[in-house]
This record gives C-alpha cells, sequence and structure tokens, in this order.
C-alpha cells in the first residue's frame, strides 16, 4: 500500500464557490461566477455538454448576472476588490474583453430588470442621490438615462418590471425589519398594502401579464406568506401561508398558473409548488438544505444553486420531477462522510426565550477538547444548515463549534429578528453566554477551553465578549469586526445612514449605553492572544475600526496580531486570501493553546 497524506485545511480553501447563475433564453447555457483560477471569474456550461469554460480574467465580484433577452450576449455588473460598486458591462458569449455598459467611478448601480426588446436596463444609483438611490432606465443605443423615481425619505430597492415597462414594484427600505412595498404606474405609486404601516417587510415580489402581483409580506403576521394585489380593484388578500415558515422567494410559472415559493424553516429551506386556481400547494423536495438562488427557464424547468453542511454549493436542474446535479463542487481529497454534520440543539436564554444553534463536533479521533463559539454576523443574519467552510475546517483540525442563532437572527418570525434593534450588546451577547453554560450543563464544553473567533457583527461580540468576559475564553479572533459603535456610524456607507438610529442607536440620545456596548470601553479587560483580521477596502466596517483596537492593545501590552488584505474588503473573495486567513487561525490556536 502508498501512504497518503492526510489532506490539511487548503483541502477546504482550495474548493471552489459557486456564487450566482444565469441561463440562456434557449435554455442551453448557464453562465455562473466560479473562483476554479483563485479569484471569482464567470464561467459558462453549456448543459448537454457537461464541462464550463472560462469567459472572463478579471478577478472580480459579479453582482448581477443575465443574458440579453435575444441570448446574443450577457450583462454583469462587477465591483472592484470589494469596494461594493457595481458597473455594469457587457460581454460576449464566448467570453473575453468586457465591454463598459454603464460605469461611473464611486457609483453604485444595481441591475434589477431588462426590457423584452433588450434595449432598456432597469437599475437603482446613487449617481445624484448618496443617501436614498433612484430608479432609473438606461437606454443601451443611445446610451440616455431616464430617472423614474427618486428616493426621498428610505433606500429604494426596484423588484419586478411588467413586460409593457409601464409599470414596476418597489420597496422603501427603513430598516431590515421595515421594508414598504409599493407598485408605481404613470408616474404615481401606491402602497401593495393598503393601509398597513411600517412596521412590516414587503420581499419578494413578480407581475402577472394581467397587473396582478404576487408577494411576500409579514404584514400582521410572524413569518412571511404569500400574498397577492390587484392593481384594477386595488385590493390585497393573503393567498398561502405556512406555520412557522417565511416565504422569501417566488417564480410564477410561463403560463402563470402556478407559483413556485421557497420558504425558510428555522435552519433550512423547503420550496412549495402554488395553483393558484385551486388554491391547492405541495411540497417539492430539494437536492440541497439551503436554497442560494431558484430560477425558471423559458422551457419551465427550476434550476437551484445551493449546499448542504458536508456538500458546498452546486447547480442542479429540475427535469420530470427529478434534480439532475449540473456541476460537482466537492471537498478536494474528503469524503462527505469525513465532514462534520451538525446537530440542529436548542436551549432557553435567560428570559426564557428559546435559541436554535448548530453544534459541529469533530471526529473522535480528531477532538482536541477546545470549543470554537462562532457568532454571526448580521446581525438580522442566521447560521443554517449550508456548507460553511469556516466551521467545516475548525471541527477538521478538532475543534468543536458552537454557532447560535441569538435574539435578531432571522428565521425565527419579526418579533425575535427586531430584539437586536437598539440592542447589540446585552440581549444577544447573553444569549450566547446561556448557550456556553447550557451545553457545560450537557458536559458538552470545557469551561476552561474556549475559544470566540467571529466576523462582521460576530467580530464586534467577539471583541465585545472578550472585553466583558475574558476570563471565559483563551483567545479571540476578530475578523472585520466594529470595536466602536460611535465610529461605526459615522462611517458606514452613506445609504446605510438613515437606519443606523433604529438599527444601532443615536449617539446622543444613547450615548450611555453605546459606551456600553463598544469593545473599546473594555480595552483593559481584553488580555487573552488576540488575531485581527481586516479588509483595507472595507466599506462596511472601515479599515479605522480594526486599526484603532489593535493600536490601543498593542500599547496596553496585549498580545495581538494584526493581518490585514489590502485587496479585499467586507468578507475574502480570492482563495490565497483565504488560505492564508485560515492558515493563520490555525497557526494562531495551535500556538496559544498548545494543541
Amino acid at each position: 500500500m502508498i501512504p497518503f497524506k492526510k489532506p490539511d485545511v487548503r483541502a477546504f480553501l482550495k474548493t471552489y464557490s459557486i456564487k450566482t447563475f444565469a441561463v440562456s433564453p434557449d435554455t442551453k447555457t448557464i453562465v455562473f461566477q466560479a473562483d476554479f483560477t483563485g479569484a471569482p471569474e464567470l464561467w459558462a456550461l453549456e448543459i448537454e455538454k457537461g464541462f464550463p469554460y472560462q469567459l472572463t480574467t478579471i478577478g472580480q465580484s459579479v453582482y448581477d448576472l443575465r443574458f440579453s433577452k435575444d441570448g446574443s450576449y450577457i450583462l454583469a455588473s462587477f465591483d472592484y476588490d470589494g469596494d461594493e460598486k457595481p458597473q455594469i458591462y457587457a460581454l460576449p458569449l464566448k467570453g473575453g474583453e468586457l465591454t463598459p455598459v454603464r460605469t461611473l467611478p464611486g457609483t453604485h448601480f444595481f441591475v434589477h430588470a431588462q426590457s423584452e426588446d433588450g434595449k432598456r436596463l432597469y437599475y437603482t444609483s446613487d449617481e445624484s442621490n448618496k443617501t436614498y438611490f433612484d430608479i432609473c432606465a438606461y437606454d443601451i443605443e443611445t446610451e440616455q438615462e431616464r430617472t423614474l423615481l427618486k428616493g426621498d425619505d428610505a433606500r429604494l430597492y426596484l423588484s419586478a418590471l411588467s413586460e409593457d415597462e409601464q409599470v414596476f414594484t418597489y420597496a422603501k427600505f427603513y430598516s431590515n425589519t421595515s421594508i414598504v412595498g409599493y407598485l408605481w404606474k404613470n408616474g404615481e405609486s401606491e402602497p401593495l398594502i393598503p393601509g398597513a404601516d411600517n412596521e412590516h417587510v414587503t420581499g419578494d415580489s413578480t407581475l402577472g401579464k394581467d397587473g396582478t402581483v404576487y408577494f411576500s409580506t409579514n404584514a400582521g403576521e410572524e413569518f412571511s406568506y404569500l400574498a397577492r394585489y390587484n392593481r384594477k380593484s386595488k385590493t390585497f388578500e393573503k393567498v398561502f401561508q405556512l406555520d412557522q415558515e417565511s416565504i422569501k422567494s417566488v417564480l410564477l410559472s410561463k403560463d402563470e398558473s402556478s407559483l413556485y415559493v421557497v420558504a425558510s424553516a428555522g435552519v433550512q429551506d423547503k420550496c412549495y409548488s402554488f395553483d393558484i386556481e385551486t388554491g391547492t400547494s405541495n411540497e417539492v423536495s430539494l437536492p440541497v438544505t439551503i436554497v442560494e438562488k431558484l430560477t425558471m427557464t423559458n422551457s419551465g424547468e427550476l434550476i437551484v444553486l445551493g449546499s448542504t453542511p458536508t456538500k458546498p454549493k452546486n447547480i442542479y436542474r429540475y427535469m420530470q420531477s427529478e434534480w439532475m446535479q449540473l456541476t460537482d463542487v466537492r471537498i478536494m481529497g474528503l469524503e462527505e462522510e469525513q465532514l462534520s454534520e451538525p446537530e440542529v440543539i436548542r436551549y432557553p436564554s435567560y428570559d426564557g426565550l428559546e435559541i436554535e444553534a448548530l453544534l459541529y463536533q469533530p471526529h473522535k479521533e480528531n477532538k482536541n477538547g477546545y470549543t470554537v463559539l462562532l457568532p454571526h454576523g448580521g446581525p438580522q443574519w442566521a447560521d443554517v444548515l449550508s456548507y460553511d467552510a469556516q466551521a467545516q475546517i475548525l471541527a477538521y483540525e478538532g475543534y468543536q463549534v458552537f454557532s447560535p442563532n441569538y435574539r435578531g437572527s432571522t428565521r425565527y418570525g419579526a418579533s425575535f429578528t427586531k430584539l437586536v434593534e437598539g440592542d447589540w450588546g446585552e440581549g444577544p451577547r447573553l444569549d450566547i453566554l446561556e448557550g456556553l453554560d447550557y451545553l457545560e450543563s450537557k458536559d458538552q464544553l470545557q469551561s476552561d477551553k474556549v475559544i470566540v473567533l467571529g466576523g462582521s457583527y460576530g467580530g464586534y461580540m467577539t471583541l465585545l465578549l472578550h472585553g466583558r468576559h475574558p476570563e471565559r475564553f483563551k483567545a479571540a479572533v476578530d475578523i472585520c469586526g466594529v470595536s466602536n459603535l460611535f465610529s461605526f456610524i459615522e462611517t458606514v456607507p452613506e445609504s446605510w445612514k438613515p437606519i443606523m438610529d433604529r438599527w444601532v442607536g443615536h449617539p446622543e440620545r444613547d450615548k450611555d449605553r453605546l459606551v456600553k456596548d463598544s469593545p473599546i470601553t473594555y480595552l483593559e479587560k481584553m488580555t487573552k492572544p488576540m488575531l485581527v483580521v481586516q479588509g483595507a477596502n472595507d466599506p462596511r466596517v472601515v479599515k479605522e475600526e480594526s486599526d484603532q483596537i489593535v493600536e490601543a492593545l498593542q500599547k496596553q501590552g496585549t498580545e495581538i496580531e494584526y493581518l490585514v488584505f489590502d485587496d479585499e474588503g467586507h468578507g475574502f473573495t480570492k482563495i490565497e486570501n483565504r488560505i492564508s486567513l485560515y492558515e493563520t487561525v490555525i497557526r494562531f490556536l495551535k500556538e496559544h493553546l498548545h494543541v
């Protein structure tokens, strides 16, 4: 027998990631973003041939991706090194050089629709409205832009466009838990839910040929349901509701006889078909536990991008009631059973609120006795049953990984999600500590062997937990975390600023609470070894957030490492950077924990 070396952490980090996709009008080709070359690029897959070919060589993340209406070229929007300011380009079907369509440095162009004749793009732009954005139509041939709707009191999002381009739906974004939907026609707007207040979320929508709007909303309920708005009678009605599940995406079949909806059910997703005439529904089996994107081809087939905890994101095609896998992304050198299938656990928090969490166990032969607390970002987000390279790497290295969906997380109803608004540092923090205590009470955790590691809001929570409860952790790893709520409020993107009062707080009115909840308040107690990681181009949590905490801790003598990626933003898109990140994390933990 030839002895083979056990795969290391690079096996996970060399694994490719598919982000999004588009299907050609003739349903013969799928274009998708993947990092096969080590950086995000566009690739094309001719479905009947089954092997992808490369389209771009720019190494940037795509935001919107679609074929032209006649299928003669591809439209794609890219940012630059994580700056989150997408610019619009056209690309030949066989790939090659990008042709600028709508580009302006420093400006966001979020494409949402294209006219049926392919001559006009519809998007939101902050070219002349940095705070609220405008909805615009752009003529590709004449290069002329028309402003259809100016944002005034909330950020605008375009949702669905009618075939005749006379009607569209859009939303006003007041916060993650206050998104109000409207229908626009001939310069006039009307709410999709007449008489409703702003304390609800209007989500995905689609327009029928007769002008009927189908959309998801949680108005008057905890969980989002399927609703219908009749433009002629100006009436709203609830159409399809699920128990303890939130509908998050809506697809109308080509003959408009049925709808397909994706719903979140705790930590996993489900799919349903709904017959419009009979009002009956059926669950559609899925090949994945989390859906990243579901679309319908012109021929009526479903295409889904999704993953499971032990299988990375792949694209599947639904034909004759069966799913066919079109891509085959897997972990190099490892079988699925060698990865960790997380256990879903639930525990009561300090006030009786039930918290759901994921617990990844390392295989017995690798177990080192340590637990990594992994608070998620957002904070209005959730850890789910999708492939999580970070959790799998840590479990493979021998760490138990605990990922709690504390208050403020999505997927557990509107009231649960709102609990973090104006309370970034108290309730969620206590939920996490209760979770650690719960695991200890079940003999599933050694209290003197816990590490905290998080990114974005999870990085903020990492810093706060380290500062307020240093005795509970052996080390801390902060990735793009907020260190000072006051400076964070001042430096977020301009379009975020209207939501900060509700989401985080007001610097004067809430001064005492913001001081109490800012990690930088507790510098003197941050005594455990720390690793801080930051993207230099991060527009959400700017580099100064990490700079100030690192500089302060260095002055007081805390053992701290600082890793900065100059070509990344809020998250890391390039494979070599991800490898550098996690090799640094694993090395840092081994050095300080002696495992």
